[in-house]
């Protein structure tokens, strides 16, 4: 089994369309394929391993099947294990392995191992997730899949999107799932279909070292070498809003710890196997999490660690990967993500960030994302860590927007994805974040330097969390409409693929989103006092005396006639 952590992962988890008959080779003169929407893609056997799931002694079913219980070697997802060191010369003698396993007695299901985008083992489940259009009555579903032998409805709206449904399968082979989800993808009636596959993954991040307290991506003043001023302008933006307690970001990843004292969060949600949870770490290797929730809401003002972009705002942890190793890499299944969303729907999140990359493509996944979007939660994701002019898989959907990461210099960090569909960039080198606690994360201490675009993506849904903040009734287009306008420009001049929008600013998204942009003394009344801030501080810039940041209504560190002319504007009247 390979796993490697560096390799971008645009992965094409793919439903494979409609066949009227069931084949047990699931198209052998093609090969098995798994579609995403209608389009049919293909999928690469590993000849190497099976996986196999139930009976109440696996090891004892495979030795009186002739295979040597030590090569079963457990998954990390409850009741699952891959039998490894196959050796099959030719993808027929897999197949004919998991024919001849599933027709024995022990074992509940038996599947062939297939080659994910990030060189994981990818492998179907006996439940089949499909989309059909709403407007179909629950016997006309019904009656579709039972036509083709696809299985029972055992759950209508999956993950609450109208005409989604999980189909039980009943079936053993894994082979014959693929062709079962082949057959309802090309029903006119079906949106998408494919198994509940099990895949891998990763955080996209690069650990670096113990906690060292110069935060420059929210404050840059040349502490690290960097160049001053290059930063979100986030300590202007406190001078605004710290973040209302009431916004929620939704961070879907391994686990948050539930009790670090200096992050804000609310109660989270465990959606894997080792469910039910609060969202915690479970194992020793879950340390992603955290570090991620504390670039959101990371709490200031107490004396003690590091403080997130949207201090006052609070995350909740949907702990949706197992992971599996100390590189970041885990192992799910992409019903997990559907639920993270879904779950986050429930508690009213309003952002989401999801610093991960996916070994497949999912059009239930997609169609999570997309829904929630349009219902009004904003969604971020890192672009990968490989260097490379392509960004990674779930960031690369068009209604996620995908994160680079720049450093402390003003450049592209040098391990950032970027390219095609990149819609920000966000400090992801150097950061200095929450770890979890004791000798429990990355270092033995609570806080860590860390790097990845990871870091940046959290940065961002911050930002996002801030603008809310100050104007919850935005819509998630208004929301990213704002952040893009707000940007710094890096890079050619308006928007490219290497940065994107340009590098988000704190300051200006929550100026754009104020209602009443002008009321530096927030009396809800644009008058004499807010004039007389002005006029105090005036002809000031940052760092020299006098300078008042609350009276840089325009965020571009000096206060002169731009900032006198808003409130001139607006003088005398009453904010909505």
């Amino acid at each position: 089994m390979h796993m490697n952590k560096n390799r971008i992962v645009r992965a094409v988890f793919a439903f494979a369309g409609l066949v009227v008959p069931l084949s047990p080779v699931c198209g052998a003169d093609a090969g098995p394929t798994i579609h995403f929407m209608k389009d049919a893609r293909p999928l690469a056997i590993d000849r190497s391993a099976i996986a196999v799931f139930g009976g109440a002694d696996r090891s004892m079913s495979l030795a009186s099947m002739g295979v040597a219980p030590e090569r079963a070697r457990e998954w990390p997802i409850a009741g699952w294990s891959l039998v490894e060191q196959i050796g099959a010369p030719d993808d027929a003698a897999i197949v004919a392995e998991v024919a001849r396993l599933s027709g024995g007695r022990g074992l509940d299901f038996v599947t062939p191992v297939f080659i994910g985008e990030d060189g994981g083992p990818l492998f179907p489940t006996p439940d089949i997730l499909a989309g059909f259009d709403p407007a179909l009555t629950p016997a006309q579903v019904d009656a579709i899949v039972g036509a083709l032998g696809a299985g029972t409805v055992v759950e209508r709206d999956f993950g609450g999107m109208p005409g989604a449904v999980r189909i039980a399968s009943g079936m053993r082979n894994g082979l014959d799932v693929l062709e079962a989800a082949a057959s309802l993808a090309r029903r006119p009636e079906a949106l998408w279909a494919e198994p509940d596959m099990v895949f891998t993954g990763g955080g996209s991040l690069l650990p670096n070292d113990e906690f060292f307290s110069l935060c420059w991506g929210l404050h840059n003043t040349g502490q690290t070498g960097g160049l001053p001023g290059f930063d979100m302008d986030a300590a202007e933006a406190w001078d605004i809003t710290l973040g209302d307690p009431s916004v929620i970001v939704l961070v879907i990843d391994t686990g948050v710890q539930q009790n670090h004292p200096d992050i804000n969060q609310v109660a989270g949600a465990d959606l894997t196997s080792d469910g039910p949870g609060t969202g915690g770490p479970v194992n020793s290797f879950d340390n992603h999490g955290t570090p991620v929730a504390g670039c959101v809401s990371g709490i200031i003002n107490n004396s003690i660690g590091a403080v997130g972009v949207a201090p006052e705002t609070r995350s909740a942890s949907a702990r949706t990967f197992i992971a599996v190793n100390a590189s970041g890499n885990w192992t799910s299944t992409a019903s997990w993500t559907v639920n993270a969303l879904a779950f986050g729907e429930s508690i009213g999140a309003r952002v989401s960030n999801n610093s991960n990359y996916y070994g497949f493509s999912s059009s239930t996944i997609a169609n999570k994302y997309a829904q929630t979007r349009d219902d009004g939660m904003v969604h971020f994701a890192s672009a990968g860590n490989d260097a490379l002019p392509t960004i990674s898989y779930p960031s690369s959907l068009p209604s996620v927007n995908s994160v680079a990461s720049v450093a402390h210099n003003g450049a592209l960090s040098s391990f950032s994805n970027f390219g095609v569909g990149l819609a920000f960039s966000a400090p992801g080198t150097s950061i200095v974040s929450a770890d979890r606690t004791g000798a429990a994360g990355y270092v033995n201490g609570s806080y860590v330097i860390i790097s990845g675009t990871s870091f940046a993506s959290p940065y961002t849904a911050g930002v996002a969390a801030l603008v809310l903040s100050v104007n919850p009734s935005l819509t998630a287009p208004e929301v990213e409409a704002i952040l893009q306008g707000a940007c710094t420009d890096l890079g050619a001049l308006g928007y490219d693929t290497v940065y994107g929008h340009g590098m988000v600013n704190a300051h200006r998204s929550v100026m754009d989103a104020t209602v009443c942009v002008g009321d530096i003394d927030m009396d809800d009344f644009i008058g004499f006092t807010d004039l007389n801030i002005i006029v105090s501080s005036f002809n000031t810039a940052l760092g020299e005396i006098g300078y008042n940041p609350a009276a840089d209504l325009d965020g571009d560190h000096f206060i002169g006639f731009s900032d006198l002319n808003i409130v001139v504007s607006a003088f005398n009247t009453d904010c909505p």
